[in-house]
């Protein structure tokens, strides 16, 4: 019984105190009216009776200034006090840096062409240049070297057979069935000459491009076959430069686009170049694109396997710019407050790019020069009325920042829904792929293998 006595008083002082605040405060009042809270009709005429000024805001308001004093009489105290700021249009950052791995233009890896045998002379030393054709390595030859006399020496004698044969056709001693066949053995023994003679040649493993010779594997004396390495040859003339594009800016490379590749090991030279392949489809773990850039190394400065910086300058997209502090999330998704006539009304946005400076966004309910709600926006409700007290300036809403100017670091506000481009270090490497913001002086897109490819 005493506990339920208690309860009753507990509830009484509460009843008491809200009613107080009700009184002595009307804008909370009014707050729960313009609710969609489901009010009983005796609690909303309650709360009329306690605070009139929530009913009727234009007469007797008892809001304060923040210094203490009432408001004066000629100013709307029901309007919520706000800083605005207009929507401009904004370009999305069109500067994308890459990390990329350079491999020479052509690279072949030579093997014997299905034989085998004994290393006799080695034709070229490591790192050596060679043209198209030079004799790599030569192999024991003297078995093909008899098959190709024997099979000469075979050919001559069908010549001869021909010869006679068609001598004593002309004397009508042999048909003309007994001579075609004697050429068709002529002919026979041409292909076995041919034959032997490209097995013969197989014995010399020759460059199949002009470049430079690696490191040779084998040794004078060496047994080998068609699955041993005899030399690396790669083209350095030109270098490829394979990085990996986001899947946000796929849409925009094209080949020939102009880059500029920085290697690692020589930072002081930028090399210029263009994009000169691009891959069918992404790689599903990393979402990136591999694409292929080509630069011009004709001092032979440059090695394959170096690790580049590579920049693209992309076109970019115009879309509505906003305050980043504007939009508020609901339920629905991103919001900002428009303001129409001093009252607030709700305009959803989807959200394309996001720094800290700003966000671009498209909106049906937006265009450029409307003015937005940017400070304030824990009093603003829907319909209620607003009073501008500051419009941001050029440093909050001023003109766009130039494309690729502004350096993006991802974050948790970039949500699935958004494109979330422009300021992306690519992977450079395939395989799984974890988004990363890498700080640098310029914006720096994810690296796409987890520990920085």
């Amino acid at each position: 019984m005493a506990f339920l006595k208690q309860l009753i008083v507990t509830l009484l002082v509460l009843l008491g105190a809200g009613a107080a605040y009700l009184k002595f405060d009307p804008a909370a009042g009014r707050w729960i009216l313009e609710s969609d809270i489901a009010l009983a009709p005796a609690i909303r005429s309650a709360i009329v009776w306690l605070a009139p000024e929530a009913a009727n805001p234009e007469v007797g308001t008892r809001a304060e200034r923040p210094g203490g004093g009432r408001q004066g009489a000629g100013r709307d105290s029901s309007a919520t006090p706000v800083v605005a700021g207009a929507v401009t249009t904004g370009v999305t950052r069109t500067r994308m840096r890459a990390i990329g791995t350079g491999d020479a233009a052509r690279s072949i890896v030579v093997y014997p062409d299905n034989t085998t045998g004994i290393v006799a002379e080695i034709g070229i030393g490591s790192g050596e240049k060679v043209e198209d054709g030079d004799v790599l390595v030569r192999l024991e030859r003297a078995s093909e070297e008899i098959a190709v006399e024997r099979a000469r020496i075979a050919l001559d004698a069908a010549e001869d057979k021909v010869t006679r044969f068609e001598r004593l056709r002309k004397s009508n001693t042999l048909s003309a069935v007994e001579v075609d066949t004697i050429i068709r053995e002529r002919e026979t023994a041409k292909l076995d000459l041919r034959t032997a003679e490209i097995a013969l040649g197989k014995r010399d493993i020759r460059a199949p491009i002009a470049g430079r010779v690696g490191i040779v594997s084998v040794d004078k004396g060496d047994l080998v076959g068609s699955q041993t390495v005899i030399a690396t040859v790669d083209d350095r003339e030109q270098l490829k430069v394979i990085f990996y594009t986001p899947e946000s800016f796929v849409q925009e490379l094209k080949v020939g686009t102009p880059v500029q590749a920085e290697s690692t090991a020589r930072p002081d030279k930028t090399y210029q170049g263009h994009i000169s392949a691009i891959d069918s489809r992404l790689d599903e773990t990393s979402r990136t694109l591999r694409t292929e850039a080509t630069i011009d190394n004709s001092d032979d400065a440059l090695r394959p396997g170096m690790s580049f910086t590579v920049t693209l300058s992309l076109e970019g997209e115009t879309f509505l710019s906003l305050d980043p502090i504007a939009v508020v999330w609901e339920r629905a998704g991103p919001i900002v407050w428009k303001i129409v006539d001093g009252k607030a009304s709700k305009a959803p946005v989807q959200i394309v790019e996001r720094n800290i400076d700003r966000v671009l966004v498209t909106s049906d309910a937006l265009e450029v020069g409307d003015l937005i709600v940017v400070e304030g926006l824990q009093s603003v409700r829907a319909g209620g009325s607003v009073e501008i007290q500051a419009t941001g300036g050029p440093e909050r809403s001023g003109a766009p920042a130039s494309p690729g100017s502004a350096a993006r670091t991802p974050s948790a506000d970039n949500a699935p829904s958004m494109r979330g481009r422009r300021s992306f270090l690519a992977p450079q490497a395939v395989g799984s792929a974890a988004a990363a913001a890498l700080p640098t002086r310029l914006p720096l897109a994810s690296d796409a293998e987890g520990s920085a490819r």
